[in-house]
């Protein structure tokens, strides 16, 4: 497994689709993420998740936007351009999608996939009678190419 250190200027000059698989569900107040990162030139695993204030924020897309999104988020910069990219906000206010804007859908349903793997998802979750989102995200990452291990976990702190 290997990690890399970016700053916010190097990944801003990234471009790439949106590889990677995050599923939430509000009822179960769980966040599964894969490990996939990628440039358009390599792949490797990192984290694409962050809390704040008790929210769980999970990222497809470019990694740089979602850096100043969360700088956005904690208040410390403008609304950053945000095309290309999603987000799934977890709190105990519910489940949120900002599907390429900073402005927060709520998903009426408590659950919702995002990501190249988002579809694929939402699938093997409902086959597996929506009570496993981890290995839903497991069965996603055998199949979709810009999704890989390790599946992280993330659970709301109540």
């Amino acid at each position: 497994m290997v990690f890399r250190k970016a700053s916010v200027e190097s990944l801003l000059k990234w471009k790439r689709s949106s590889t990677t698989t995050i599923l939430a569900d509000f009822r179960l107040g769980v966040l599964v993420a894969d490990s996939s990162v990628s440039d358009a030139d390599r792949v490797w695993s990192g984290c694409k998740t962050y809390r704040h204030k008790g929210a769980i924020y999970g990222f497809s897309g470019d990694v740089a936007q979602a850096l100043l999104f969360m700088q956005w988020v904690k208040g410390r910069g403008r609304p950053p351009k945000f095309s290309g990219s999603d987000c799934l906000r977890l709190s105990s206010e519910g489940l949120f999608h900002f599907n390429g804007s900073t402005v927060a859908h709520p998903v009426a349903g408590g659950v919702e996939a995002i990501g190249s793997g988002g579809k694929a998802a939402i699938c093997a979750y409902e086959a597996l009678a929506w009570t496993d989102p981890v290995q839903a995200v497991r069965i996603v990452c055998k199949h979709d190419a810009g999704s890989r291990g390790p599946v992280r976990v993330y659970r709301l702190k109540l």
